[in-house]
């Protein structure tokens, strides 16, 4: 038998080491190369309110965000890599501390490798759920990315004609992945799925260096899904699909070597 320590964060299961459950007091965790696509689109405030719990709204300018990045040369993975596709909400946090609390909140996120859904959900209540995530592939000049899941289509995006960005632009993406707040809500049902165990939003921290960076026009498009061809995640697959698209703000390809997870402790909002 053994003692569980009342202040160590573990992971199911509890007799085995999943990962270091501190990463910010070794400087953070560590991606030796991240390649992202990325598009942003101006939707419907009401619509993009649909995807926010309370006492989130969303910006006055409701920008939808969707990113798909390549995890290379992952340290807590002894190297390996993996794919994830994240979609963000310009939000806005009011609670009865923390007040006008402006940044990103994360809607979900699709990766294609067990370990780092369970440890982003388990950990960071980041709202991470299973994907087939191709790498995305570029031909005359046209980069294309996807995901899928059991078969069906989810998502496609395509960003073409890029042009460099100077490296001023590109400090400026390290300024605002550094002090810009990624929040999300962590959220565990009770064993009697009457309600919560855990339940509450946070400031999930990340820094880099971007290393090359372009921008361009984009497009993207979700798929609607049935409970047939997708039976856990068609209500979130939907309701992306019926977000409508005023107008594409940016589109962009980064690369960041390297960058860092959860490099300072994360922040409850209260």
């Amino acid at each position: 038998m053994y003692t569980l320590e009342p202040d160590f964060p573990y992971t199911m299961p509890t007799c085995s080491w999943f990962r270091e459950p501190r990463p910010w007091e070794q400087g953070g965790m560590h991606y030796g190369k991240v390649s992202v696509l990325s598009v942003s689109f101006v939707t419907d405030y009401d619509m993009a309110g649909r995807l926010l719990p309370e006492p989130f709204r969303p910006a006055d300018e409701p920008v939808v965000s969707v990113s798909l990045a390549v995890n290379e040369e992952v340290a807590w993975l002894a190297g390996r890599a993996y794919n994830i596709v994240g979609v963000d909400v310009a939000a806005i946090f009011d609670g009865e501390v923390d007040r006008d609390v402006q940044g990103s909140f994360c809607v979900v996120m699709w990766e294609d490798m067990t370990e780092p859904i369970l440890g982003g959900r388990d950990h960071s209540g980041v709202p991470k759920v299973f994907g087939d995530i191709p790498n995305p592939t570029e031909e005359a000049g046209t980069w294309r990315g996807s995901l899928s899941h059991f078969g069906h289509p989810i998502m496609e995006m395509a960003v073409s004609g890029l042009t460099p960005l100077a490296a001023e632009a590109r400090a400026e993406l390290e300024r605002a992945r550094r002090e810009g707040n990624w929040m999300n809500y962590k959220y565990i049902p009770r064993v009697e799925n009457d309600g919560a165990d855990v339940s509450y939003a946070l400031i999930y921290p990340t820094s880099g260096t971007c290393t090359a960076a372009w921008e361009g026009q984009g497009t993207i498009r979700f798929y609607r899904s049935s409970f047939e061809q997708n039976p856990t995640q068609y209500k979130v697959i939907n309701l992306l699909a019926d977000l409508p698209i005023h107008k594409v703000t940016t589109a962009r390809r980064t690369v960041w070597e390297p960058l860092m997870n959860l490099d300072r402790l994360p922040r409850r909002l209260r």
